[in-house]
């Protein structure tokens, strides 16, 4: 999930890709569910490919398959929060097909998401709707210097487990991404992103 776009956000342990530069195949948690698009399918630029892969420590995903989904599926994002002043960021381009699990930093290092991008506060869930065209892949490796981190410390690894959903233009395609209203999110424990805050 990036500071979209949730991502947020992954298809973990589910690539079977075998040499870096082998051709993306479909995890197998997506079999059935996608149908992958050629470049000379009309629907293919929706997917905005040229957005997504970015170079070597600029975030975004490595390769990308461009899919077209045959039903609904939830999708995942992590963003600031509904307290958080600047501008809102839960309805980015950067989602995930998983769901947030383990810790914030865990989370923010298999996303390759940096702080100054997001704070991953908050849970959102919504539905990707079928027929959605998207592009996924696994993220590439972001450094300190697009983390606009003076240390030279916040660099994050290129990570071919999680897969990344680039939805474009996310903010503004409601015949692709349906949200509930951010009062059905949650506020993420940092010790455990798949559970809410524990309240006293």
């Amino acid at each position: 999930m990036r500071y979209l776009p949730i991502l947020l956000l992954g298809l973990s342990a589910c690539a079977p890709m075998a040499a870096e530069n082998d051709a993306l195949l479909v995890p197998p948690s997506l079999a059935g569910k996608v149908a992958v698009l050629s470049p000379s399918d009309p629907a293919y630029g929706q997917a905005n490919v040229a957005s997504a892969v970015k170079a070597v420590g600029l975030g975004g995903v490595s390769g990308a398959l461009v899919v077209k989904l045959s039903q609904d599926l939830p999708v995942y994002r992590m963003w600031n929060g509904p307290a958080a002043t600047g501008s809102d960021n839960r309805m980015g381009s950067w989602w995930a097909f998983d769901a947030p699990k383990g810790t914030r930093e865990g989370y923010r290092r298999a996303y390759e998401i940096c702080g100054t991008w997001n704070q991953l506060s908050w849970v959102a869930a919504c539905t990707l709707k079928q027929g959605s065209v998207v592009a996924i892949g696994p993220g590439q490796s972001v450094s300190a210097q697009t983390c606009a981190d003076a240390s030279d410390y916040e660099t994050y690894d290129a990570n071919r487990r999680d897969w990344q959903v680039y939805v474009n233009h996310a903010w503004n395609r409601p015949e692709a991404l349906s949200c509930p209203p951010n009062t059905a999110d949650y506020q993420a424990d940092p010790a455990n992103v798949a559970q809410p805050v524990k309240t006293p």
